[in-house]
C-alpha cells in the first residue's frame, strides 16, 4: 500500500501545467494574434489603396471619354471650335482647353438651348480653396460673341459661367496639341481655322504621382 501511494503522487503532479508553461503558451498565442492582426491590417490597407487607385483611374477615364466624345462631335467646318491655352497654378501645370458645342454631353444637359463654350479647367474648390478641382466651365454663347474671332481669349467673368466639378482634388493638368504641319506638340492651340491631329492630356492626382496619360484623336482634323 505504501509503494502504491508513493507512485500515485508524482502522476497527480504531472497531470497539471506549471506557471512557466502557462505563461509560455500565453506568450505564443499573443504573438500569433499580433502577427495575424498585422497581416490582416496590411492586407486591408493594400485593398483600400488598390480600390482608391482604381476609383481614381475610373474617374479620370470617364473625363477623357467625355473629352473624346466632344472631339468626335466637332463639326468639319467652322472656326473657333477648339482652342487651348497653357496656364500654371501654384507652380503646377493648369492648362485649359475650350470647345464649342450644343446641349448634350459637353454641357452635361440634354435640355439646354443654344450653343455653349465649354472649358476643361482646374480651379479651387468652393468648399476648400486649398483643394483644386477638375471640371467644366459652361457659358452660353451669344450670336455677337460667336461672330467675334477673338471671343475665346476674352476670359470668363465669374458671374457668367457655370462651374461643373468632375473630379475633386487634382494637382495638375497638362494639355498638348499635335500640329500636323510642324509635326510637333504645341503648348497652346490658337489657330481658329485648323484643328490639331490629336490632343495629349496628362492629369496628376497629386504632384508626386505618375500622371494619367491619354492621347485623344481629333477626327475632323483629317477631313478636308
Amino acid at each position: 500500500m505504501c509503494i502504491a501511494g508513493k507512485t500515485d503522487a508524482p502522476r497527480r503532479r504531472r497531470a497539471g501545467f506549471t506557471l512557466l508553461e502557462v505563461m509560455t503558451a500565453t506568450f505564443v498565442i499573443a504573438l500569433l494574434m499580433m502577427v495575424l492582426y498585422r497581416f490582416i491590417s496590411t492586407t486591408l490597407t493594400a485593398i483600400n489603396a488598390m480600390t482608391e487607385i482604381t476609383s481614381q483611374r475610373q474617374e479620370i477615364e470617364a473625363v477623357t471619354k467625355l473629352i473624346q466624345t466632344q472631339l468626335n462631335d466637332l463639326p468639319v467646318k467652322g472656326s473657333n471650335l477648339l482652342l487651348g491655352k497653357a496656364y500654371k497654378f501654384r507652380d503646377l501645370q493648369s492648362d485649359e482647353m475650350t470647345w464649342l458645342c450644343r446641349a448634350g454631353q459637353g454641357v452635361l444637359t440634354g435640355a439646354a438651348p443654344g450653343e455653349y463654350r465649354v472649358t476643361l479647367a482646374l480651379q479651387p474648390s468652393e468648399n476648400d480653396k486649398a483643394v483644386t478641382e477638375l471640371g467644366l466651365r459652361r457659358e452660353l454663347v451669344s450670336s455677337e460673341e460667336k461672330s467675334d474671332a477673338d471671343f475665346f481669349s476674352k476670359g470668363s467673368g465669374t458671374t457668367r459661367y457655370n462651374w461643373l466639378p468632375l473630379i475633386a482634388s487634382v494637382a495638375a493638368m497638362e494639355i498638348r496639341y499635335w500640329d500636323p504641319g510642324l509635326k510637333t506638340e504645341l503648348q497652346q492651340w490658337t489657330n481658329p481655322a485648323q484643328r490639331p491631329s490629336f490632343v495629349h492630356v496628362k492629369i496628376w492626382k497629386t504632384a508626386d504621382d505618375v500622371p494619367y496619360d491619354a492621347i485623344l484623336p481629333v477626327p475632323s482634323a483629317n477631313i478636308r
